[in-house]
């Protein structure tokens, strides 16, 4: 039997598990990759060995080690399913993959804007208010992703208690059986994505005016029925940075979702509290990319010190 035989089996399973996003994912994962490079091998005869040459070999090819942990996870399922349902007398294969170590990495840089050129997209945006400057001022006040931006109806603000319910994302997905793509509103990336996220005091009077003019059903950042395209919108914000705020370069719009989480910990607000808002489900997601003492941080608790040297 064979990889493709117990995915065919498998993957009727996931569909009523998981959400349409994920289990496109799994599939262009399984067809594209998994089921080509193991079409002639028996799935019994797979192991430990054979599974880490395969995921060096697709690092070799430039895959990103992200992209080859996902890999690895669908693979770990599917020979899970086949050990499970089809009773296959399978090779160790829960292991922790041992990948290159930090050093040998480049280091990437958090895209962010800083505090002047923070203040100038919302200095502008409160100046020339219009629904989609109010969209990525949003984006930039709240750490909203734009999925979950593109979604965010003004029935999900609550004046009342000055609070933004993040609840649905919309997303364009890959229909594998017809080779077609399609957007799909569906709830957002994880449980804990589903949030509540304050509204900052010096925005708020412009959402108020907004709101007294839109429909409850409406999207913010179209201000009608219709929804805005992520990578509609992304186009849009490109325009904005450039030509009407006129900075002197453009960050990728999740760079938005970087400075509001940067900024937070740079002003001390605690990394459990950070997390909550950005609706990561692991706060150590949040200490991986945002946590990282500053030069001056470093120097003050080198000159901490001196207190032994008196």
């Amino acid at each position: 039997m064979t990889i493709e035989d117990v995915y065919k089996n498998w993957i009727d399973v996931k569909k009523r598990q998981v959400k349409r996003s994920t289990l496109a994912a799994y599939q262009l994962i399984a067809v594209n990759i998994l089921i080509p490079h193991y079409q002639d091998i028996d799935i019994s005869t797979i192991d430990k060995r054979e599974i880490v040459t395969f995921m060096y070999l697709l690092l070799d090819e430039g895959k990103s080690k992200k992209y080859c942990v996902d890999i690895l996870i669908v693979l770990r399922m599917i020979l899970q399913y086949a050990s499970e349902d089809f009773d296959i007398s399978m090779h160790e294969f829960r292991f922790k993959m041992a990948w290159p170590s930090r050093n040998m990495d480049e280091k990437k840089k958090i895209e962010r804007y800083t505090p002047d050129e923070f203040k100038k997209i919302v200095d502008y945006s409160l100046e020339n208010p219009s629904p989609r400057s109010l969209g990525i001022m949003l984006a930039l006040c709240t750490g909203m992703r734009i999925g979950e931006l593109c979604a965010l109806r003004w029935e999900d603000i609550d004046l009342t208690n000055r609070l933004i319910h993040v609840s649905r994302t919309i997303e364009r997905i890959y229909n594998i059986e017809n080779s077609k793509t399609e957007v799909v509103i569906s709830t957002p990336k994880t449980i804990s994505s589903d949030r509540y996220i304050p509204i900052l005091k010096e925005i708020f009077p412009l959402i108020k005016k907004f709101q007294a003019v839109s429909k409850p059903e409406y999207y913010i950042c179209t201000m009608s029925s219709s929804y805005s395209e992520p990578r509609t919108f992304r186009n849009y914000y490109k325009i904005f940075i450039l030509s009407k705020v006129k900075l002197n370069h453009c960050i990728k719009f999740h760079g938005l979702r970087h400075t509001f989480a940067s900024t937070l910990i740079e002003n001390k607000v605690d990394v459990k509290t950070v997390s909550t808002l950005l609706g990561h489900s692991d706060i150590q997601t949040t200490l991986n990319i945002y946590v990282h003492p500053s030069e001056g941080q470093k120097r003050d608790a080198v000159n901490g010190l001196k207190k032994i040297l008196k």
